[in-house]
């Protein structure tokens, strides 16, 4: 093995951790980001948004919309070790990571992820060639295939390491797995028999390696940073915007000329959800249209945005839907500040002096200040907001199981369409068995999204996803807040590191310049 030099690894810090390499549960951003240096699917996504080939080289999909012929590249080779060869990736092989995935005793998280494939849907009529069958048109299809649960695995290694694959990894990305002690170090080496190459005819990855250390001391990740301890700071790394950035989310002075600030688009809506199904909750305000509209107009969300955000987050003024899809609406008129509606609707709904609406939120401590932030916006427009402060798994479990009117949350594209937005309002997605926390009922809602469902077209269903957003808009089941974006510090030394609309972490084409 070649001498690594110490200036080509790629540092950077995990505070939350680490709890798997295995695609199959890839379900955090912070597996995710590892996970996307060791393995590969049939397609991917550019900064586009547009699904681009990986280890399938091209693709048809049938005139009825159900059928999907993936042709493999030939020069695709799993990661080699101490314990296995390193051979060629065949059509078998995604045959097998799928089924591992939708296999009961796996108990990944992305079994979902294949629902629409229809019984025995996966067929290799040759090693390079794997038909893909569905039960029904789900143009989405395509973009859920460059979701990481979708990667393809060694069959040797899942046999010889069990259980254990989730630390004896073996995929065919870009980097291959060193070792890992866990709480501490994650270490990854350059793919040496990585197959693609740049645009002047050198190997892929440029970087020797990555370095992932998992310490929870944020105060001392971000010294470690300004030394150059580590090439990247994220943004959810402690809180340390308010120390790098002025005012107007601007780098200040002191650090411009070592650091480089990026803000890049990412497709995520926070937002918050009120509980409308009446059978879940007696004495609920929130089943009245009139209070909910009310919430929406009573909060300031420029303000939001500049006071509480640095400008971190974009107002979420068109919808539900964010910034970067074709279906985002850039305003509309019930999530424009107008704090005298407002009132005048909770007056409306049957509220005054001697009757206060009181209502709770449901957030956690990392939102405090935002829900301070509205707590007083409401107050302007006479509601009583209480705060309840929950950690993020139990937040999260109560908003699963129906159990809280009022909540913060936030979704992110899971792979890129606008459908993954608008899941969160068709009423067979009630929660705990899907995404539609707020309970959500509409026929006509219901009947947009079947129907941009079974379009071909991707302009008319673009359409039927933006009329369906006007009613959510309108009835109110939610309070978008801001559209998400990804915040990243790197050092001037490290060139190269894309933007990614779902903020993936790329690092095939990052290169440190010496002295990093």
């Amino acid at each position: 093995m070649p001498k690594v030099q110490e200036n080509n690894i790629f540092r950077y810090n995990e505070s939350a951790g680490i709890s798997s390499l295995d695609p199959a549960f890839s379900n955090t951003y912070e597996n995710l980001w590892v996970v996307n240096q060791l393995f590969e699917g049939l397609v991917q996504l550019d900064n586009d948004l547009k699904v681009i080939p990986s280890i399938a080289s091209d693709w048809t999909i049938s005139e009825d919309g159900k059928i999907y012929t993936f042709h493999l590249r030939d020069d695709v080779y799993f990661h080699g070790n101490k314990e296995l060869e390193k051979r060629i990736v065949t059509a078998d092989d995604f045959i097998f990571s799928f089924q591992r995935i939708i296999d009961s005793k796996t108990a990944s998280p992305g079994k979902w992820v294949f629902n629409k494939v229809s019984e025995n849907g996966f067929s290799a009529p040759d090693k390079h060639t794997l038909v893909i069958r569905l039960s029904e048109i789900f143009p989405p299809f395509l973009g859920i295939l460059t979701m990481k649960y979708c990667s393809v695995v060694s069959p040797e290694a899942v046999a010889m390491y069990g259980d254990e694959f989730r630390t004896h990894p073996v995929g065919t990305g870009p980097f291959v797995y060193h070792f890992w002690v866990e709480g501490e170090v994650l270490a990854m080496l350059q793919n040496p028999d990585y197959y693609l190459k740049d645009e002047q005819g050198n190997n892929l990855p440029y970087l020797q390696g990555i370095s992932v250390s998992f310490n929870k001391d944020l105060s001392g990740v971000f010294l470690d940073f300004l030394k150059g301890k580590y090439d990247m700071l994220q943004g959810a790394e402690g809180n340390f915007n308010e120390e790098l950035l002025d005012q107007g989310g601007n780098l200040r002075d002191m650090y411009a000329s070592d650091i480089v600030f990026r803000r890049d688009p990412w497709l995520k809506t926070d937002y918050l959800g009120f509980m409308i199904d009446s059978s879940e909750s007696e004495n609920n305000p929130f089943l009245d249209v009139r209070v909910r509209r009310a919430i929406n107009l009573a909060i300031n969300r420029k303000l939001l945005s500049k006071a509480l955000l640095n400008n971190l987050g974009t107002p979420a003024l068109g919808g539900f839907i964010p910034e970067g899809f074709a279906a985002h609406r850039e305003t509309d008129p019930h999530y424009i500040y107008k704090p005298g509606d407002a009132a005048r609707l909770i007056v409306a709904a049957g509220y005054g002096l001697d009757n206060q609406l009181q209502i709770e939120l449901n957030t956690t401590a990392n939102y405090a200040g935002l829900a301070q932030f509205i707590q007083h916006e409401l107050n302007q427009v006479g509601i009583d907001l209480k705060v309840n402060i929950l950690d993020a798994g139990n937040l999260n479990e109560n908003v699963a199981q129906s159990n809280l009117l009022f909540f913060k949350k936030s979704w992110l594209a899971d792979y890129p369409d606008e459908e993954n937005f608008m899941a969160l309002f068709y009423s067979k997605n009630f929660s705990p068995d899907g995404p539609n926390y707020t309970h959500f009922s509409n026929e006509k809602a219901d009947a947009l999204y079947r129907e941009a469902l079974s379009e071909t077209s991707r302009g008319a269903r673009i359409a039927k996803y933006r009329e369906m957003d006007r009613i959510i808009a309108e009835l109110a089941p939610v309070v978008p807040l801001f559209y998400g974006q990804a915040i990243k510090y790197l050092h001037k030394n490290v060139e190269g590191l894309p933007s990614s609309p779902v903020n993936m972490l790329d690092l095939r084409r990052v290169s440190k310049s010496s002295g990093g």
